[in-house]
């Protein structure tokens, strides 16, 4: 993943943060496009770092968080295709009795003492990794994402599924000033689960529309091409004649 970036061959920068596992669409680009390097790296917010232009500092595409409810219009700057909506989860110290539990909804957790709740859209890497360290220290409990959670796992930390809270959702995004970038739209693609048969430059070419005479036309074809069939079937099925075709 520390592949150099080559201005002049062509390079892809991808950040994306806690939680999410771009190696499976990394490895997908590779074996697609290998004559074109891509990185990844994993930051807090990477919203903020895009790339205007191809070359210039900052990411070519970034996966990022945002509220479940959030507008499906793109954030401004920005294009971007949501992906999917993320589960929740609560976390407690090692010894809680969450762990007795598969899954919790929130109303099963009330009169537990809580941390002041974390936007995970917008804090850092660091300011969550504190929170979960005050969850170990058993001051309270915490919500965060899922896989958030999954990727900061530890040993004095229990983790369970919670239901009933506001959840998160993870896109996919880019600049507004790189609409129709090449390389951005075929890892889009990749990542949409778009295959290599079906990506840009690869599909089929639309069918012409065709005008209603041209349809009326095609139609009177086939009932005359059907109408002769049928009479053709109808001499074939005379028996004197089919007798006669087979004593030859």
């Amino acid at each position: 993943m520390n592949e150099e970036r080559d201005p002049a061959r062509g390079a892809l920068s991808v950040g994306y943060v806690p939680g999410v596992q771009p190696d499976k669409w990394l490895t997908r680009w590779r074996e697609r496009r290998g004559d074109v390097p891509a990185t990844a790296r994993r930051v807090g917010d990477p919203r903020a770092t895009l790339a205007a232009a191809a070359g210039a500092e900052g990411f070519d595409v970034i996966f990022f968080r945002e509220p479940a409810d959030a507008p499906r219009s793109a954030p401004p700057g920005m294009l971007r295709v949501p992906l999917y909506t993320e589960t929740m989860s609560v976390l407690a110290e090692q010894e809680h009795e969450i762990g007795a539990f598969d899954s919790l909804n929130a109303d099963d957790l009330a009169g537990e003492r809580w941390l002041d709740p974390l936007d995970t859209t917008t804090a850092t890497l660091d300011e969550v990794s504190a929170a979960v360290d005050l969850v170990a220290a058993n001051v309270g409990l915490l919500v965060l994402p899922l896989p958030y959670a999954r990727a900061l796992s530890r040993r004095d930390v229990v983790v369970r599924p919670l239901d009933g809270v506001p959840a998160t959702r993870m896109g996919v995004a880019w600049s507004a000033t790189r609409e129709g970038d090449e390389l951005i739209d075929e890892f889009v693609g990749i990542v949409r689960g778009r295959s290599a048969a079906s990506s840009r430059g690869g599909a089929e070419p639309p069918r012409e529309k065709r005008s209603a005479r041209e349809k009326s036309a095609a139609k009177a074809r086939g009932r005359a091409e059907r109408a002769g069939r049928g009479g053709e079937s109808g001499r074939a099925g005379q028996p004197g004649r089919a007798k006669g075709r087979r004593s030859r």
